[in-house]
């Protein structure tokens, strides 16, 4: 029996050793937060050390990370639809801003290559034109500036060809024109004259300007076309004079 229970001892002894320190404490008692902070750290200090993750754990874990985007592509799934819009709205700004900066800074490189270039000294210096090159080139221009003008001029000559012409009025016309002239005097009428208030040293006055008249004529095309307007009727008969057969004079009296 003692060797039985030396032997109970000695198993007892070492499974004592290895129970955590959770067992020792009753479920009614409360340990401290010291306590509750330095257990995990023993228990992960004897999982390192006693414990190595065999093979079928990872590939398990690597199994776990398809299962972990789903989950992930759930919840993007459960973001409302105007979160969703909003989202893509701003990206797409993003991208039209960055574009927009991109196309700027090629822009402001492509200046700085032309700058680089006109001034002098740089590796694709540009020397200025001399005149009689300038002269070349204008003469170049003058010919290219005829040739679109001769264009226009022609393009311009074809429109009006297109363009239907006015209809002429066939048949008698009958004008109204209405104009200003100068006014005329009136013959036989003179201003008198003064002679007893002539001073000879007295400079006369100037003419006064002509008046003005308004004048309306009516034209025809034609003379059928004005007497058919104005037709001219039959003079009236004069009644004639008898006269008196002895003094040959208008009678006074007839029987």
């Amino acid at each position: 029996q003692e060797s039985g229970d030396d032997e109970y001892r000695g198993e007892h002894s070492d499974s004592d050793d290895e129970v955590d320190s959770d067992f020792d404490i009753d479920e009614g008692d409360e340990p401290g937060s010291e306590q509750d902070e330095a257990e995990p750290r023993r228990r992960r200090r004897v999982l390192t050390k006693a414990y190595r993750e065999p093979l079928k754990s990872l590939r398990a874990k690597k199994a776990e990370g398809p299962r972990g985007g789903s989950q992930k592509s759930r919840e993007v799934k459960s973001v409302p639809l105007e979160l969703q819009e909003d989202v893509g709205d701003s990206r797409k700004h993003m991208r039209q801003s960055t574009t927009e900066h991109t196309r700027q800074t090629f822009l402001r490189l492509q200046e700085r290559q032309v700058q680089s270039k006109r001034k002098k000294g740089g590796p694709n210096y540009e020397r200025p034109l001399t005149q009689e090159e300038l002269l070349e080139e204008a003469k170049i221009t003058e010919e290219i500036n005829l040739r679109s003008l001769e264009n226009y001029e022609r393009l311009e000559a074809d429109k009006k060809k297109q363009v239907q012409k006015k209809r002429k009025i066939v048949g008698p016309v009958i004008r109204y024109w209405s104009l200003t002239m100068p006014l005329l005097p009136e013959p036989g009428r003179d201003d008198p004259v003064d002679v007893e208030g002539l001073d000879p040293d007295s400079h006369p006055a100037p003419p006064a300007p002509p008046g003005k008249c308004s004048r309306t004529f009516i034209s025809f095309s034609d003379d059928a076309t004005f007497e058919r307007c104005f037709p001219r009727g039959r003079a009236p008969r004069l009644p004639v004079r008898e006269l008196c057969p002895v003094t040959h004079r208008p009678a006074l009296y007839r029987d």
